[in-house]
């Protein structure tokens, strides 16, 4: 939202240099971190958090400078309603039927014989000035004013609204409706919508209609301003992709008594600039009064909450600067554009922004510095190095929902009676807690695969196992799936990881209702000594015909805390041998019954001088390996290989493996 420096002058004395006014502003909450120079003025763009739509507006934030630089607003709101209070000989008729559940106040007034004409010079800068295209009078009126106090306001074309009459009503979903820029939409069900005969005229309070729109033969016009119901404007908005500046204030809630200011000062400029005479008194539905409330906050509570001496005439000082009335002993009655303060805490914050959190004294904490590592503290040190082991082998992370739907569980093959269930769920799509990361990573492997020829992903996340609330119990699984026939790599990958971690790992045949969806004989059990911290496998063919992935997708999954458990924090380095390793390969004929990792289990007991043993290649019936000796004591000879490998082949020949 940008906000020229000058319009701002308009309303408070500002008299230090920018750039200080800025690092003040950014003091209290209100960012602002860059601003333009232009025409001899400043303009800036102020980062504005959700619980402040106050500041939405030039005498928002001319308001919060005067609270923090101690001088006087130079004039409040004119237009008070008195203005244009009068009776009106010979009203024009105009019948509207309001919905206050969603439309709380809506304030309007009829001009006839207006002349729509364009803006005057001073209105079409200002206009301009805050990135908006000078469109006539009329419009460029209703933009002024928002600006200026955070109202919104539209014009409608008196003589085009159908019976002169206006129902304010839900959308059902489905309804045409063709903005008054020319694009046409279906609304979303639950839009706030203004009706005449037949027909929608307005999308509140995002978009007037075309079929009202006021046009350069003009003559009459309906001047209004309402508050809406922020939630429905949120999501009809998200739903039709219109995001505006005027979309941005209606969301976060707008003050229900400036409709009655702001059509007061948008009337007088229209019978300033567009001539006309009123044709009807105020019109201000709304079914209570919009009342301040008060919050009580005691001195000594004050000083307690911020750690501070502060003088009482401070307090009574910074509360009526920020525009709040104070009786008593700090019985403080809240305006209506404060929607923010509710509790003394908030007044409290209030005291500390204005006051200026700078201005505290330095103190150390009072009680002893903590020497050892808190129980649940973050390991970020091991989560940075294990992402980015991943991210190395050519992994990309991924950030799923923890709430799965039961089809999810069932293409899985799992109960759902056995699954912990929210009880009020938002959607039968997010209804379970999920046991596993497995599902969720299908999921995306499915929705990436037309995309791309080789998909490898992981997430971090939590996993929640259990049947019923009492048994539940969270952990957190590090997951990661890649496509394709590659359960080698997977496993390879897998190793680099827990090698960089200072661990290693040993692979086994595991149980196999361990591992939900995987792949009969092949899948492995991941130990690190006698500790099962996870396992690794394909995806049965079953579960991936139930995904609609039709390509093989291999899976690994380690339970993150046992690892961070395991982990050794310091690399432990060895020196460079002095003597040479020397390696070969052997081809073995290996039983179909006798599983590999037994295999090299075998060789490494035999001699402790098999430094390492690699699978270089598979064929039906034999696999080629290749040892590497190493003795850190002396060269080896071809006579010392052949006797290690001849002792090997003799131990092998227990399991009936032979040398091709």
């Amino acid at each position: 939202m940008l906000i020229p420096l000058s319009w701002l002058k308009e309303y408070v004395d500002i008299k230090m240099p920018f750039s200080q006014l800025a690092a003040r502003l950014l003091e209290v909450g209100l960012t602002v971190e860059t601003w333009t120079e232009k025409d001899s003025d400043i303009i800036f763009d102020p980062e504005i958090t959700p619980n402040r739509p106050d500041w939405m507006s030039v005498y928002g934030i001319a308001r919060e400078i005067s609270a923090i630089t101690g001088a006087a607003l130079k004039k409040d709101y004119p237009f008070k309603g008195s203005s244009f209070s009068k009776k009106i000989k010979n009203p024009l008729p105009i019948t509207v039927k309001p919905n206050f559940p969603v439309v709380p106040r809506k304030t309007s007034v009829i001009i006839k014989n207006v002349r729509v004409k364009p803006s005057p010079e001073w209105l079409q800068k200002r206009i301009k000035q805050v990135g908006l295209r000078p469109i006539n009078n009329l419009v460029d009126i209703t933009n002024y004013v928002l600006w200026a106090y955070g109202s919104l306001l539209h014009v409608f074309d008196y003589d085009k609204i159908r019976g002169h009459q206006m129902t304010i009503e839900l959308s059902k979903g489905g309804e045409d409706f063709r903005s008054l820029d020319g694009i046409d939409y279906k609304l979303p069900a639950n839009a706030v919508i203004i009706k005449d005969v037949g027909r929608v005229i307005d999308l509140l309070p995002l978009k007037g209609g075309e079929n009202t729109a006021a046009s350069a033969q003009t003559k009459t016009v309906l001047l209004h301003s309402v508050t809406c119901d922020p939630v429905l404007t949120r999501r009809t908005s998200q739903a039709l992709g219109l995001r505006s500046d005027s979309s941005t204030i209606a969301e976060r809630g707008l003050d229900p008594n400036g409709t009655v200011i702001a059509v007061n000062h948008a009337l007088a400029l229209i019978l300033e600039l567009a001539g006309g005479e009123i044709a009807s008194e105020i019109m201000d539905l709304k079914d209570h009064e919009f009342q301040p409330w008060t919050v009580s906050v005691s001195h000594d509570r004050i000083e307690k909450v911020l750690g501070i001496k502060i003088a009482k005439k401070t307090v009574v000082d910074t509360f009526t600067r920020l525009g709040l009335s104070v009786t008593g002993n700090y019985q403080v009655t809240i305006p209506t554009f404060r929607n923010d303060l509710h509790i003394e805490e908030d007044l409290i914050e209030e005291i500390g922004r204005i006051y200026g959190y700078n201005k505290f004294p330095k103190t150390l904490p009072a009680s002893a510095v903590p020497t050892t590592a808190v129980a649940y503290a973050k390991n970020y040190d091991l989560e940075y190095a294990v992402k980015q082991t991943l991210k190395g082998a050519g992994y990309s992370e991924i950030y799923t929902y923890s709430l799965i739907s039961e089809n999810q569980l069932i293409k899985l093959a799992i109960d759902p009676t056995k699954v912990l269930r929210v009880d009020n769920p938002i959607s039968r799509d997010y209804e379970y807690l999920r046991p596993f990361l497995l599902g969720n990573l299908l999921e995306a492997v499915k929705l990436n695969l037309p995309n791309f020829s080789e998909i490898k992903l992981f997430e971090l996340g939590k996993v929640y196992k259990g049947e019923t609330v009492d048994e539940a119990k969270e952990q957190i699984f590090l997951s990661c799936m890649l496509s394709g026939e590659k359960f080698l790599e997977a496993k390879g990958t897998c190793e680099l990881l827990l090698k960089e971690l200072g661990l290693t790992a040993e692979f086994s045949v595991p149980q196999s209702d361990k591992i939900p969806g995987s792949h009969p004989g092949r899948s492995a059990s991941i130990k690190i000594g006698k500790e099962e911290i996870g396992f690794l496998g394909e995806v049965h063919p079953a579960v991936l015909n139930r995904f609609g992935i039709k390509t093989h997708v291999t899976g690994w999954f380690l339970n993150y805390q046992k690892l961070e458990s395991l982990a050794k924090a310091d690399k432990r380095y060895q020196s460079v041998p002095k003597y040479p390793a020397v390696t070969e390969d052997l081809s073995l004929i290996i039983p179909a019954k006798v599983l590999y990792g037994d295999v090299v289990e075998m060789i490494k007991k035999t001699s402790s001088l098999v430094s390492s043993v690699d699978l270089l290649d598979t064929h039906e019936t034999s696999k080629t390996l290749r040892l590497t000796y190493l003795d850190r004591t002396k060269n080896l000879t071809d006579r010392d290989v052949a006797a290690i490998r001849s002792k090997l082949m003799k131990k092998l020949a227990e399991l009936k493996v032979r040398m091709k």
